[in-house]
């Protein structure tokens, strides 16, 4: 049975991708027991809360879960039966969080990881930040806060939403680009991945079995 471990969770803000304001989330985890190309695949989920623990609202459909609230989800395969990864980022844009009226506001966010609907790991409140909401591009910036109560329970991961909105940026790779032209900006990135495989650096080893899994589930986006 997969097990999971959250090391540690951090934030970058005002990230700029495909033309989108929003902020990078970043975390460290290693994952146990999974055996590849039999298990299913996991996923990683960010839910977004004002500090009265109230939900944020969701406004974009790929950033926005069955009960209608902003996360911020991404599915995941790892390559081997024990990985772990230093740096696995997910972006958020602005505007999929749904405030309504202009003003200043507190939140924070929970995180799971799942194996199809079986809860593996979490963490409650692992970024608190503020918002400031002026009917334009919302600006964050993130603000150390006491520990708040936060609820008990995460909800269940968003069904009927795969998380792959965000591979093509993290491989560097315009979604606008042609199919001929990921295929080969692809198999470039592949060959110089599976050059570090064995590197003797540990985090460059790690860092090309991340890349790796990546390009394959674009590649599987492809077909």
């Amino acid at each position: 049975m997969a097990t999971a471990e959250i090391h540690k969770v951090w934030a970058d803000f005002d990230v700029s991708v495909e033309g989108k304001n929003g902020l990078v989330i970043h975390s460290s985890m290693t994952v146990r027991g999974y055996s590849p190309g039999s298990s299913p695949e996991m996923t990683i989920i960010y839910w977004f809360y004002y500090t009265d623990n109230s939900p944020i609202r969701g406004v974009l459909r790929d950033h926005t879960d069955v009960s209608g609230n902003a996360c911020a989800a991404e599915d995941f395969a790892p390559p081997y039966k024990a990985s772990t990864y230093d740096d696995f980022a997910i972006f958020m844009p602005y505007e999929a969080f749904g405030f309504e009226g202009v003003g200043y506001f507190e939140a924070y966010c929970n995180l799971g990881i799942y194996c199809r609907d079986k809860l593996l790991a979490r963490k409650k409140r692992v970024l608190v930040f503020s918002l400031a909401s002026t009917g334009g591009p919302r600006q964050f910036e993130e603000r150390p806060r006491e520990e708040p109560t936060t609820p008990d329970a995460l909800p269940p991961p968003p069904k009927g939403r795969t998380g792959h909105g965000d591979i093509w940026s993290q491989l560097g790779i315009p979604r606008s680009a042609s199919r001929k032209q990921k295929e080969r900006m692809l198999l470039q990135q592949f060959n110089t991945y599976r050059a570090r495989i064995n590197h003797p650096d540990l985090a460059k080893r790690q860092e090309a079995e991340r890349m790796l899994a990546l390009i394959a589930r674009a590649r599987q986006e492809l077909q």
